[in-house]
Order: structure tokens, then sequence, then C-alpha cells
């Protein structure tokens, strides 16, 4: 087998699980987290709820008045969040296909839609990789509906030097386990327009706290999750279930409630690190690129001219699903706990036919997605040599096929 060697990174790694340990807080301004988010993304309405489906789901429950239309178009790819919050808000989904060699909604497909009936676009940027948001803007302007950017994995990144989350009318961002900096659940939702600002306000302002169950969980689980970061640990947090780690459920009864006091002076901590944590998950994310490109069945999604991307996981496609489970097998046999992801394209849930608009489109790209995708840890907790071990699989596994068929 072929080594590939690593070469030390420009800056050491920092420390995330002494991050969220010394961000344990005792008092603070809860204020504090909304004026650094308004510095940041230019905003002057940030806010605050218990998760990024939550935040999605608010914002559609405020679109809702005075218009007619019902229909949501979604990537037919995503975080299952996507859609359990279009149904929890009682609008209908709209599956649009995806381009598999971006992860996000497919131009074509989308411009082909009959978009007379959707009230919004909701593209994904999965795994930090931004879309074509100042095109869909246009779609979406267009054809007389809203963009909401759907930034949950894209927290730091940029496409045509604006910070994702900002494009279109709303967008949200997710504080949830994995993403650039967690608060173990959260969520914040942003607009640049007044009208809409007043509009949920009008439905934050109402939502109730969270309980204190809630709360309890979310300061065990910053703990437990900040010890087990390294990719050789990852089978602890499978086993602590109210962490729920990795997991992608299409479900109604989801909590919407506001952030705590807790989780906003956590994220208050965390948010000036983000930019630190993006660039060693940057510089993970073009080691292992380096390190497969030219591996024949092994796909790597490129981002769009003009994007910088924050590779909250590094995704790659193979060949098949065949391919992709022995690769799988391997990960996990030397520990390091790959994840193929979302486990169906939206479409193939069962039981949410239901939710569905009606006479959708065929979506292959979302299907071959499903079958064919595996993405891989980037996060600071990554190693030099976790990162050597994981290409030597993709390697190793080209070099096994090649001799196999001499």
């Amino acid at each position: 087998m072929s080594r590939f060697r690593l070469v030390a990174p420009a800056g050491a790694p920092l420390p995330l699980r002494t991050s969220l340990r010394s961000a344990l807080p005792s008092s603070g301004d809860e204020r504090g987290l909304v004026e650094l988010l308004r510095g940041r993304l230019g905003t002057q309405n940030p806010f605050l709820v218990s998760s990024g489906r939550a935040a999605l789901a608010v914002f559609l429950q405020a679109l809702q008045h005075g218009s007619n239309r019902r229909e949501v178009v979604i990537p037919a790819y995503t975080c299952f969040s996507v859609p359990s919050a279009v149904a929890r808000a009682g609008l209908v989904i709209r599956l649009c296909d995806v381009d598999p060699k971006t992860l996000d909604l497919d131009l074509n497909a989308l411009v082909r839609l009959d978009l007379s009936k959707a009230i919004c676009i909701v593209p994904s940027g999965l795994y930090g990789l931004p879309g074509d948001l100042a095109a869909m803007e246009q779609i979406a302007g267009s054809r007389g509906a809203f963009l909401v950017d759907d930034a949950a994995q894209c927290f730091g990144a940029t496409k045509d030097g604006r910070p994702c989350g900002t494009f279109g009318d709303a967008g949200f961002y997710s504080l949830g386990r994995g993403k650039g900096i967690t608060t173990i659940g959260g969520g914040i939702l942003v607009t640049h327009r007044a009208d809409l600002a007043r509009r949920i306000q009008g439905t934050v302002g109402t939502l109730p706290r969270p309980s204190a169950r809630a709360v309890a969980a979310a300061v065990g689980g910053s703990l437990v999750y900040s010890g087990t970061l390294a990719p050789s640990r990852y089978w602890i947090l499978g086993r602590v279930p109210f962490l729920g780690l990795g997991l992608s459920q299409f479900e109604l009864d989801f909590p919407i409630t506001q952030l705590s006091a807790y989780q906003r002076r956590l994220a208050q901590r965390l948010l000036p690190l983000l930019d630190s944590y993006n660039r060693i998950r940057r510089e993970h994310a073009d080691r292992l690129r380096a390190g497969i490109e030219g591996v024949e069945g092994i796909e790597v999604p490129r981002p769009l001219e003009k994007a910088d991307p924050v590779y909250l996981r590094f995704p790659i496609l193979a060949r098949d699903d065949r391919q992709r489970s022995g690769l799988l097998r391997r990960f996990r046999a030397t520990g390091i706990v790959a994840s193929p992801s979302y486990p169906t394209s939206i479409g193939d849930i069962p039981g949410i036919g239901r939710y569905l608009a009606p006479d959708q489109e065929p979506c292959p790209g979302a299907r071959s997605i499903a079958t064919r995708i595996l993405t891989l840890p980037t996060h600071p907790g990554v190693t030099l040599r976790d990162i050597e071990v994981m290409v030597g699989i993709i390697r190793g596994d080209h070099e096994r096929r090649s001799e196999a068929l001499r």
C-alpha cells in the first residue's frame, strides 16, 4: 500500500475540549450574544431559539400571514430536520433534485419546477459547502417566493464575500451537536427585513422557556461532548442517548422554545473561536482532498467559485453502496467512525408521503447521493495521524481492487 505523508499544519489545533470547558458560564450578560451576532452578520435582527429546525419552523409560521401559497421547496437530499420543520409549520413539501457535484439544489431542476404555489425556497449548504445562493436569490425573487438561507451547517462560510445565512429574506444557523460551535442544541434565526422581524418577534416573544430537564441535558451534554471528540471515541457518543449525535429523524414533535440562558452564555464564549475552528476544518479538508485526489471510483464534491466552505464534515461519493459499505467497515475497524450521513433521500422517508406536494418531479441525483455518500470528520479534535489513516484506507481500497483485477 502506498503511504500518504502529512506535514505539520500552519497552526497548532485549538484544544476544543479546553475551549468548551472554559466556556462553562456562571454569570454574564445574555444580550452579549445578540450583539456579537449583529457585529458578525451585519443584521439587527437575530432571534435565539431551541434548535435550527425550530428557527426554520418559526420563520415559516411567520411567512404565512397574508399568503395563500403553501409549498416549500427543499433539496431532495438534506437533513431530515428540514422537512420536519416544514411539516410542523403546516406547509407542504416540494422536492427539488440535488446536484451530486455541489450537494445542493440542482439549479436546472429548480427552474423547471412550477413555483406558483411556493412560498419559499430553502437551499441547504450541506457539510459547510455553500450553494449558488445569489442565483437562488434571483430565481426566488423572479417567481414571487422568499429565499431562506439554511446555514445550519455553514456558520462562518461565505459565498461571493457574503456570510452564509444572510442571503435571501432570512437565514438560520444551528448550535446543535457536531456544528461549528455547539451548545448541545440551539438555533439562530436572522433577517435583514424589518417587516419579517416584526412577525418573527411576535412568535418568538410568546415561546416558552426551556424545561429544567432540557437545560440540564445541555449542561451535561456539553461536558460529555467536549471530552469525546477524537474520532476513536465516537463510539462513546453513540451510547449517550440524550446527545443524539448523528441522528437525523423526520419528526414533528420537537420542542420550540427560547434558547436557555446557559446556552446563550456558552455560545457567547464560543463564537469568537468559530473562525479558528473553521480554519482547522479547512486545513483538514485540504489534506484529505490532496490525499485521495485521483482515486478511481471516489468523487469529491467541489466548492463553487467564490465560495469559502467550512467543511463541517468532508464528503466523498463512492462508486456505489457496496464500495461505501466496505469503506465504512474498514474505518470502523481502525476506530474512526465515518458516517453514511442521511440514510435516504427525503422522498423515501417512511411516512412522509402525506406531507409531500402531489406530482413530484423525479430526483435521481438525490437518490444516488443517498446510496453513495460518506463523510469524514474534520473538527479540531482530528489529528494528522487520523487524516493519514483515513487517506490510507481510501487509497488502500482502490489498490486492493486494482490487484484483484490483475
